[in-house]
């Protein structure tokens, strides 16, 4: 049986599969938004861990060696699929021109960050709620918002402010959860 030998105990695929599955499907989502190209970052992703586990220098840092292979992974099959017009690239994603490697790595964490964001905005108030979807979502300034909601920009700040404030509760409290 292939093991990681880990400061406090050795941990097997099985185990390793059993403990990160559920987080490299949810990062392969955030990038391909499809279910069944996720299903496939996923296995390609254990699949790639296997075939390389004895490349893992410090096994106390799987998490984040898994989480680089997910997200380059389903970028490579994200691009693959929409090469052969299987997907609209402009549908999914907003390539900006990307100069390395680490610019791409920034863009998805952003797109994480901000697709969580998107399902708490839900629970806010209702005005709370078109204010931040607007300011986060559509990046529009202060005064753009107040323009399209025909409010003072006065308001617009007050309601981002409580509604950030108000996010920030509610990821806290799913956290400690």
């Amino acid at each position: 049986m292939d093991t990681l030998n880990t400061s406090s105990s050795p941990l097997n695929f099985e185990e390793m599969y059993d403990q990160f599955h559920k987080l490299i499907y949810h990062i392969a989502y955030n990038i391909t938004k499809d279910i069944h190209l996720s299903e496939d970052v996923r296995q390609e992703t254990f699949l790639k861990a296997y075939i390389k586990m004895d490349t893992l220098k410090d096994p106390a840092k799987i998490k984040t060696w898994l989480t680089a292979i997910a997200k380059c992974t389903a970028i490579d099959i994200f691009r693959q699929r929409s090469k052969r017009n299987e997907i609209c690239l402009e549908e999914h994603v907003e390539f900006h021109s990307i100069e390395d490697h680490r610019s791409l790595e920034d863009e998805i964490d952003a797109r994480f960050l901000k697709s969580s964001i998107q399902d708490h905005i839900t629970r806010l108030p209702f005005t709370q709620q078109e204010v931040m979807a607007l300011k986060v979502m559509e990046d529009l300034s202060d005064s753009e918002i107040a323009t399209k909601l025909n409010l003072p920009p006065s308001t617009v700040k007050t309601r981002f402010h409580r509604a950030r404030k108000q996010l920030y509760s509610i990821v806290q409290t799913k956290v400690s959860a």
